[in-house]
């Protein structure tokens, strides 16, 4: 067992699919294939089940990839604290994300921080976008990607993209079509995830400013909760790409881009004016503009950079 079998490993089972997988890591997909069997043969199990819809991890998969993730945190922890020994001064950051972004270019942040600034410990926090600027204000961050619609002045921040969000349904709810309009989505009975996520309060801020009514019939402050009330058919949900990737890419859910008007949230790199000295430098700026290109590269969200 080696750390590119553990890596493979992960990014197939985040994406849901071998082709991708070996696309977002810049390998050759037979290459990745073969790395994931040999540590199949290695263990004596099936780490995959494969299927015409992609990939999913067993049970022994998913108990593995638990294991990967710790493994690669110790093994850039080990690497952050080496480099005090070579004589570079190492700075803790604590990086504030939303769950879409860590499904979708979580392990890329970490690899990319570890090329452009080697001598930053960073330490990777993942709730939604109003907790993260709840803990910037409690000093437990030292900067955040959020999607928070209202910041504070005195934080410095730095716009990076615009994502335009999904109607999500179960498959036997969805018609062949890839659009669906605004009223329509409002028409339906809805589950999201709290008055204060910032997805809610966007589509409340459009409804509110098109003088619609909305009906929330569930309101759940957790992602699995409504992705799981949307797939049993009980209700659809307004939602990213990204926090829906494995289940729209193996088929559980569906999805519809919402049109007239389009439903978008702006992406903000946030951090208290006292880090300025640390995070605004030309390495810095390189590491956050490297994330948002990630982002933008990344096959399923539609976004726009700024």
């Amino acid at each position: 067992m080696n750390l590119k079998q553990l890596i493979y490993l992960r990014k197939a089972i985040e994406v849901g699919n071998i082709t991708q997988a070996a696309k977002e890591l810049n390998v050759a997909q037979t290459a990745l294939g073969i790395q994931i069997r040999n540590l199949e043969e290695e263990l004596g199990i099936e780490l995959l089940d494969r299927h015409s819809r992609g990939v999913t991890a067993s049970a022994g998969g998913e108990m593995l990839s638990k294991y990967a993730e710790d493994i690669l945190a110790l093994v850039a922890e080990a690497r952050q604290a080496m480099l005090k020994f070579s004589g570079r001064e190492t700075v803790a950051l604590n990086l504030g994300i939303t769950p879409s972004i860590m499904r979708l270019v979580g392990d890329q942040i970490l690899t990319e921080l570890v090329k452009t600034i080697p001598n930053v410990n960073l330490r990777m926090v993942e709730e939604f976008s109003f907790v993260l600027i709840r803990l910037l204000e409690q000093g437990e961050l030292s900067c955040a990607l959020t999607f928070a619609p209202d910041i504070d002045p005195k934080y410095s921040r730095w716009a990076l993209l615009e994502e335009e969000l999904f109607y999500l349904t179960a498959p036997d709810q969805t018609p062949d079509t890839k659009t669906i309009t605004f009223r329509e989505v409002l028409e339906t009975d809805l589950a999201m995830t709290g008055q204060h996520d910032a997805v809610y309060r966007i589509v409340d801020e459009i409804a509110h400013r098109l003088n619609m009514e909305w009906n929330v019939a569930y309101e759940v402050q957790s992602i699995r909760a409504v992705k799981n009330l949307v797939a049993k058919g009980i209700a659809a949900t307004v939602m990213p790409f990204g926090a829906a990737e494995g289940e729209l890419r193996s088929g559980v859910l569906k999805a519809r881009l919402i049109v007239a008007p389009s439903v978008v949230r702006t992406l903000m790199f946030v951090f208290p004016r006292e880090h300025s000295a640390i995070i605004e430098t030309p390495e810095f700026r390189q590491f956050v503009k490297t994330v948002a290109d990630r982002l933008h590269e990344a096959d399923g969200p539609i976004t726009r950079q700024l």
